[in-house]
């Protein structure tokens, strides 16, 4: 009972915001932001990974399993960088004084049967557009930073190889970030955002402060 009163209070709060002139709905083009993201993955692969690229081919041949097998560590980093990368999200959100909470957008896409993307969102709470932006742009900064770093160190091949794909996945990964920080960064300083779950997440702004 509880869940389907809150369920209508969000509704209704949407609505209010909907038809208040002071809020606006902020939009996300997500579609052509993962076209977007799928064809720097391929022209990325092509040009500095052709070798790994030829050699899942060559266990492809073998067997699904035998070419999963072939790239279980990197698998295995790039699940590890995707934790990783959302705590951090999380932690600076926690820092800032919010009460964020994980999720998981589960949603058919092309290419596969499905895509799952985990976020951290912080809800019915007002974020300072500069709080967005620090929460947003912090796992790239930290985490490239730290993946620079190894490279610039004298380290054995693979160890530079791990730190590169680092790089280069929470770059591609942070995409939709990158792409939200540059649009705030054209807001005013005033701006603040509310996130709901409502079947999706949905977000408002207002740049008239309380």
């Amino acid at each position: 009972m509880s869940g389907h009163n809150e369920s209508d209070t969000t509704k209704h709060r949407l609505k209010t915001l909907s038809a208040d002139p002071n809020w606006n709905e902020y939009i996300i083009p997500e579609r052509a932001i993962r076209v977007t993201g799928a064809l720097i993955v391929i022209v990325v692969s092509v040009l500095f990974y052709p070798e790994e690229i030829i050699r899942f081919g060559s266990e492809l041949d073998q067997g699904y399993i035998s070419a999963l097998q072939s790239i279980a560590p990197e698998i295995g980093l790039i699940f590890l960088l995707v934790v990783v990368h959302e705590c951090i999200h999380y932690a600076v959100a926690v820092a800032e004084g919010k009460k964020p909470q994980f999720g998981l957008k589960v949603r058919k896409t092309v290419g596969l049967p499905l895509e799952i993307n985990p976020y951290v969102i912080a809800l019915k709470q007002r974020i300072s557009r500069n709080e967005n932006i620090l929460v947003l742009i912090a796992p790239l900064i930290l985490i490239n930073s730290l993946a620079v770093g190894v490279l610039l160190l004298p380290m054995p091949d693979k160890v530079s190889y791990y730190a590169e794909l680092v790089f280069v996945v929470n770059t591609i990964g942070s995409i939709q970030d990158i792409y939200n920080v540059i649009r705030l960064l054209g807001f005013p300083k005033t701006t603040e955002f509310v996130n709901f779950v409502d079947d999706e997440v949905r977000t408002f702004y207002t740049t008239q402060s309380e």
